[in-house]
């Protein structure tokens, strides 16, 4: 009986301990499991900032490559810019001195100071790639719209600009005719439209009607001359020989002026400045008393 207590008492004293080593076990197994839980967590942690550390690296890098990219471009445009704008200097500086050489070849003004000529080598260039033609010389004795016809016609030939023409027109006017420039503010000298002008008053055909009429009237028939007279030139004598006998010389001057074709014109035209005449005269008049 006793044997029998003993052995059951060892059977539970061994099931107790297999219990205990069991639940130690179990425990042990639960701790490794959540230490192995941790661990990973933390490498996970671990490996989460290290991809953010690398992330945020990359973004910084390709921010300094955006930056370094705009201010290459920058530096790029102002480069291209600096190097175009160079490149139109000298060749706005090789066009002035090829034209200033052409001008000082084509018109012989090689002691013409103010214009030296460059080296033969780019004299011969120039005039390899484009024939310049020489103006012709104006001092007044010839039809000033036929010298202008063939000066205009050369400078379309050459491609000169408004400036180049009025320089090559100084340049080919002679004797008297040169006088004209005293009318001229020198910086207006470069500006063709002006010196046109001013040759037109002094040499132009419309400015010198009455010069020509006068010389008409005061003409007398040469031997070689036709018998026969033009009926325009017939209406223009007389009405010349009509302004000249009028004794208002107000009515002289504004018959003139005027530039009447037909003596019908020239005779209602003075009516119409007497009538004007004799109305101011009646104001003023009345305006005094």
């Amino acid at each position: 009986m006793v044997n029998t207590r003993s052995t059951r008492y060892d059977e539970e004293t061994t099931t107790m301990d297999d219990d205990r080593r069991t639940n130690d076990d179990d425990k042990r197994t639960v701790k490794r499991q959540k230490g192995e839980r941790k661990s990973g967590d933390r490498r996970t942690n671990d490996d989460d900032k290290r991809t953010e550390t690398r992330r945020r690296g990359v973004i910084r890098k390709y921010k300094v490559v955006e930056e370094n990219k705009e201010e290459i471009e920058r530096k790029l445009e102002d480069t291209r810019r600096q190097v175009q704008k160079e490149i139109l200097e000298k060749i706005n500086g090789l066009e002035h001195q090829l034209h200033r050489t052409s001008i000082a070849y084509s018109g012989d003004y090689s002691t013409s100071p103010g214009i030296p000529l460059q080296n033969s080598t780019l004299m011969h260039a120039e005039r390899s790639v484009h024939q310049m033609l020489k103006t012709p010389t104006y001092d007044g004795q010839s039809s000033w719209s036929m010298y202008r016809r063939q000066f205009e016609a050369a400078a379309k030939a050459n491609g000169w600009t408004s400036q180049e023409m009025a320089t090559s027109l100084v340049i080919s006017l002679r004797c008297q005719v040169l006088e004209i420039l005293q009318s001229i503010p020198e910086e207006q000298q470069n500006d063709y439209g002006r010196i046109i002008g001013a040759l037109e008053i002094m040499y132009g055909h419309k400015y010198l009607r009455q010069v020509y009429q006068s010389q008409i009237k005061s003409r007398q028939q040469r031997s070689n001359d036709l018998p026969s007279i033009t009926e325009r030139i017939l209406e223009q004598i007389d009405i010349q020989t009509f302004i000249d006998g009028l004794l208002d010389t107000e009515m002289q001057q504004a018959l003139r002026l005027g530039r009447h074709t037909t003596i019908s014109d020239e005779l209602i035209a003075a009516l119409e400045f007497k009538a004007a005449k004799e109305a101011s005269r009646s104001y003023k008049t009345r305006v005094r008393q």
